[in-house]
This record gives structure tokens, C-alpha cells and sequence, in this order.
């Protein structure tokens, strides 16, 4: 395992994950964090302190130089972001001006930490200076990978924190995240383990609680390997798929456990929170040229099925990505998560032009992912966008309803679908269109948008090619928070709007709408744990995860603008 760890630091960026992944260690190690790394703010030479006690058990104030990589002569003295300026810098304006009254009488322990090794030629200057530089209450330790790696095995690797079979899931799992069909199933072994917590204990609150937040802290331990394992491997999609369910899993235990309140708790899975963003952005990044170019999905794709499926599935990915860093961007007043949710905003719509297919679904549930897409371009402003979107979306309907080929199959089966487009004498197409959340989601979502003429054509298909289809709509109950970040919530809880029939008019479905929000008994949004938390985005990342309808509240309640406000 120490091997594996070490060759993790190795792929580690030295802003935003190395030093992300400290605190974590330092709160093993019995040190607390007294400050976190902050891009483009002046910090004295400092990249993380910290308060404990050292080996002889001494309070001490620590102070750590994060660098990545092999240090070599070049990185001693070279550049303003050297190691000497830092040091010279620690000396001359933190420990003058930045530490607290508190701690200005303690020793000082300066770390300069990396994620390589120190290479020979530079270790001289490092002992020179330390034997130079140090005073009677600073001292220096140099950490390399070796080092490091070694700290993360015995403080969040034990054998209480990771007993040997998750252990074994975990080196299964990065053996086989390279493989584009492997479903994670170790990884979410591994979860499973970890986040079976024992039932709350009044007794015994204060050690459950330092028992989770380690629990937490190695499962982002874990899911850091993992990912770096993927982007290693090429495999980002996977990547992804593992920081979700780690988002969801993790909220669930929270939320199980009545621990959402719990400050330690909250900021050991804000770190989760961040790996996701993080990991969401390299791979928008990686797929991000493919969107805006002309049918650059079907390269990769023979099969027109695998072609639809992956292209519904992109939307559904840029939907639920936008949407996460638009509303933990407004949360955290941080504009640059707001405007990279844009350009998430004007990817997806330069999408939905250069793959035509996007106007095709194959499978009745990628309402799920339809539904998340016009939500990221209403909360971006793109509305008129929207609304061509639908238009296409409706007029395809309508053709492939009316000629009995090419229509959303209400099975989640790809031998279905094969069959469906292969097969046409062996296949009961009844069967295939005999229930749809399509239709009535859509023709919502047209009638809140003002797609009228789009609206009128669903009506048509409904009326016409669909008479014995049963058309239907879910909505969460008080249930549904129980099941909504653990598995699919349609199965468990919700109430089922069934049969679901369209009015002929845009402006009546309008009115019908006003109806449900004033009069129906779903007329109040449920007000889910995550949103009661201000993690309302992990509602829309459920939904695609897990293929749970979205509650129709979102679009619902705003009929002329929709806005991120509306979800909170």
C-alpha cells in the first residue's frame, strides 16, 4: 500500500491537491490546522500551519513548504517561488507578522515537504541553511515522498481505518479503472466499508464523531488515488462516475446519521466536494473540444445505439456539472466557479449543434438527462437556446412516434434497443412505448419555456401514435430523502402523477401548472437535506447518477424565468 501511495503523491499538483490532501494527515497526526493554501494571497512563505505537539511532545507551531516533485539546485535559489525566498521569508514577515499572540512563545517546526526527493546535490544548501538560519526556537525537517507517503500509511491508512479486504478492493479497483466497461464495483465496495458507521451513541459522541471525520478523510484519501489512477490511465469518465457516488454516499451517511450540523463533519466533506469540482473540470476539459466540433462524438462510436446512449450521456454530464459549479459558485461567492458554470453553459449549446443526434433520444429515462441540460441553459441565460432545443426534440418525436422507428424505448435495456433498431419483426413495439416520462416532462418543460408550436406537436403525438401509452410524471414525498442519494428514489418513495394527460393548449398546461403549485398535494418543493445543508446540487447530481426522475418543482415553479434562487 505504501507503494501505491507513493506513486500517488508523485501525480499530485502541488496547488490544490498536495496541500489539499494535508490537513487530512496533520488532524491524524494530532496537529491542527491553523491556516489552508489560498491562491494569489500573499502568506508570508507559509503554505499550511499548523498547532501540536512534536516527537518529545512539545507544543509547537508548524509551518510547511509544500513543493511537488524531485528538488533539485534549480529550486533552491532560482526564482521568486524558490525554497530559499520562502524560508527567508518565513523568518523575516510570518513569524514577525502572522502569528497569532497565542502562539508567538512556541518552537517552530518548519516542513519543507515534497511529493518526490531531494536530489544529492541540492541537500548540502538544505542542511547549510537550517544549521545557518535556525534559531534556538526554529527548526527545520525535510519530507519527501518516501516520507510522506509513510505518514499517510500510518495515520489514515491503519489497519482500523482500512482493514486489509478494503484494502484489496482498493488495489482491485485501480488494476481496473483503465477498463471503459469495468462498473467501479470494488471502489463502492471499498465505500460501502467505510461509510458503514455504527448507530449514534450518546454515550460515546464525541469518539464517533473523530471516528467519522477519519472515516471521511480516507475516503478522500481513497477516492484521490483513485482518480489519479483514472486521469493516469485516461479513463476520466470513471473518474467522475467514482467522486458522484462518493458525494452521494457520503451525504447519505451524513445525512443518516444526523451529523449535517456537525462543523467537522461539514468540512471533511466541503474536501470531497472540492476533489469533485476539481475532477468534473478536468474532465469538461478533456471533452470540451469534442462538443464544439461537428460530430466528433460518432468517431469514437460504430453503432448509432452506443452513439446515442454516450451523446445523452454527455448531456446529462455538462447538465449536472454546470448546474454543481453555478450553485456552489453562488454559495461560496466565488465568481470564477460561476463563470466556468457558463462556459459549461455555452459548451452544452454549441453541443446540441454540432451533434444532431441530440434531438434523437434512444431510452425513455434520458428525460433525466434532457431535463438537467435545459436547466444548466435557463440558469445561463440561454433560454432562447432552450427552447430550439425543444422545438428539434418535439419534431423528431413526432416523426418517429407517428412512423413507429427510432423513439425513445420506455426499457433501460440496450438488447431492447438493438433489437428495436436491428430486429423490427421480433420485437412487440407496443411494449416498447407503453409507458413515458418523455412526453409529459417535455411538453412541461415547453409550456414553462413558451415553446407553444413544440407543445401543440407533443399534444398531437400523444393524441395520435400514443393513445395507449400511459404517460406519467413522479414527484418526491418526505420519503424520498431517505432513498434519494443511495440508490434510484422512484423505486422507494415519490408519488406517481399516472395516467398523465396533456391539455390541448400550451396556455391551458400553463394554468394546469399554476394549479399543481397552489392547489395539488405536491404544491410544496420538498425541502431535501442536501438543500437544507446549502448543497442543493447534489439533488440534480442524484438524479443523473441514479436515473431518479427530476422532481418537476424545478421547472415548475417558475413559468417566464428560471433562476438558481428557485432551487434553494
Amino acid at each position: 500500500m505504501r507503494i501505491i501511495v507513493r506513486e500517488y503523491l508523485g501525480m499530485l499538483k502541488e496547488s490544490g491537491e498536495f496541500d489539499a490532501l494535508l490537513p487530512d494527515l496533520l488532524r491524524e497526526m494530532q496537529l491542527v490546522p491553523l491556516s489552508s493554501p489560498q491562491t494569489g494571497v500573499r502568506q508570508g512563505g507559509v503554505d499550511l500551519a499548523a498547532v501540536g505537539n512534536d516527537a518529545a511532545g512539545i507544543r509547537s507551531l508548524w509551518l510547511f513548504v509544500l513543493k511537488r516533485g524531485d528538488i533539485g539546485r534549480r529550486d533552491w535559489d532560482s526564482q521568486p517561488q524558490s525554497i530559499r525566498p520562502s524560508l527567508d521569508e518565513i523568518e523575516d514577515l510570518y513569524l514577525r507578522n502572522h502569528v497569532a499572540p497565542e502562539h508567538q512563545s512556541l518552537p517552530v517546526i518548519v516542513i519543507i515537504a515534497t511529493t518526490g526527493d531531494f536530489k544529492q546535490e541540492v541537500q548540502q544548501n538544505l542542511v547549510g541553511y537550517a544549521e545557518r538560519s535556525g534559531r534556538n526556537r526554529i527548526t527545520y525537517e525535510f519530507w519527501n515522498g518516501d516520507k510522506v507517503a509513510a505518514l499517510i500509511e500510518q495515520y489514515l491508512l491503519t489497519e482500523h481505518a482500512l482493514p486489509a479486504p478494503a484494502r484489496s478492493q482498493l488495489r482491485r479497483a485501480l488494476a481496473l479503472v483503465a477498463e471503459p466497461e469495468y462498473d467501479l464495483e470494488h471502489y463502492f465496495a471499498l465505500l460501502t466499508d467505510l461509510l458503514a458507521w455504527e448507530p449514534n451513541d450518546p454515550a460515546t459522541a464525541a469518539k464517533q464523531t473523530r471516528t467519522r471525520v477519519r472515516a471521511l478523510a480516507t475516503v478522500h484519501l481513497a477516492l484521490g488515488i483513485l482518480c489519479r489512477w483514472a486521469a493516469a490511465d485516461n479513463n476520466l469518465r470513471n473518474a467522475l462516475l467514482a467522486s458522484e457516488r462518493t458525494l452521494l454516499w457520503g451525504w447519505d451517511a451524513i445525512r443518516k446519521h444526523e451529523m449535517t450540523q456537525n462543523q467537522e463533519i461539514s468540512d471533511a466533506f466541503v474536501r470531497l466536494v472540492d476533489t469533485y469540482l476539481e475532477i468534473s473540470v478536468e474532465y469538461f476539459n478533456k471533452v470540451q473540444a469534442h462538443l464544439h466540433t461537428h460530430n466528433a462524438v460518432a468517431r469514437y462510436f460504430r453503432e448509432s445505439a452506443l452513439l446515442t446512449e454516450r451523446v445523452f450521456e454527455e448531456i446529462g454530464f455538462a447538465g449536472s456539472i454546470g448546474i454543481a459549479h453555478l450553485l456552489f459558485g453562488l454559495a461560496t461567492k466565488n465568481q470564477q466557479t460561476v463563470i466556468g458554470a457558463n462556459a459549461i453553459g455555452e459548451t452544452l449549446h454549441a453541443f446540441l449543434k454540432t451533434h444532431p443526434i441530440a434531438g434523437s433520444p434512444c431510452y425513455d429515462n434520458q428525460c433525466i438527462d434532457i431535463s438537467l441540460g435545459l436547466m444548466l441553459l435557463c440558469f445561463t441565460k440561454r433560454q432562447e437556446a432552450a427552447k430550439a432545443w425543444l422545438n428539434e426534440l418535439a419534431n423528431r418525436l413526432d416523426y418517429a412516434y407517428r412512423v413507429g422507428k427510432w423513439f425513445p424505448i420506455s426499457t433501460d435495456s440496450f438488447d431492447d434497443l438493438v433489437a428495436f433498431e436491428m430486429e423490427r419483426n421480433e420485437i412487440d413495439l407496443e411494449k416498447l412505448k407503453s409507458m413515458s416520462w418523455m412526453i409529459p416532462t417535455l411538453a412541461q418543460w415547453c409550456a414553462v419555456l413558451g415553446a407553444d408550436d413544440a407543445y401543440v406537436r407533443l399534444v398531437g403525438v400523444r393524441q395520435d401514435a400514443m393513445k395507449d401509452t400511459c404517460c406519467q410524471l413522479w414527484y418526491p414525498d418526505e420519503l424520498t430523502d431517505a432513498f434519494r442519494y443511495r440508490g434510484p428514489a422512484i423505486h422507494e418513495s415519490g408519488i406517481s402523477d399516472a395516467p398523465t394527460e396533456l391539455p390541448d393548449t400550451a396556455e391551458e398546461m400553463r394554468e394546469q401548472i399554476r394549479g399543481t403549485r397552489t392547489d395539488s398535494p405536491v404544491k410544496d418543493q420538498i425541502a431535501t437535506s442536501a438543500a437544507q445543508a446549502g448543497l442543493p446540487f447534489l439533488d440534480f447530481i442524484a438524479c443523473r447518477h441514479f436515473r431518479t426522475p427530476m422532481d418537476p418543482a424545478f421547472w415548475q415553479k417558475q413559468l417566464t424565468e428560471l433562476s438558481p434562487q428557485a432551487t434553494r
